[in-house]
């Protein structure tokens, strides 16, 4: 048989390990990029990244005519797509031409 004894030292012990695992998870954040950090990124995203650009519109053009084609997204549907090199933003929608 389990004791009030027992029972309030598991509660209590449980308790403190939730305390401390949320703790834990705290530990990660996100950090804002350093300034010389951001600009080598876009610097490597500006003209010379033209070609990358477009290799990343064309696939999510692709996978956009798929997903229409299957029913799964209307005729005039849009995705926004981000380059990961340097975070631009670029819509992308069945019609348009690169």
């Amino acid at each position: 048989m389990l004791t009030r004894r027992k029972l309030l030292t598991t509660v209590f012990t449980g308790s403190a390990a939730f305390v401390g695992g949320a703790a834990a998870a705290r530990a990660f954040s996100t950090e804002p990029m350093p300034a010389d950090v951001k600009a080598a990124y876009a610097l490597r995203c500006g003209a010379g990244n033209a070609d990358g650009h477009d290799a990343l519109m064309r696939s999510a053009r692709t996978t956009l005519d798929g997903q229409i084609a299957k029913g799964l997204k209307p005729a005039g549907s849009q995705e926004i797509v981000v380059c990961p090199i340097c975070g631009c933003a670029m819509v992308v929608s069945a019609d348009s031409t690169f």
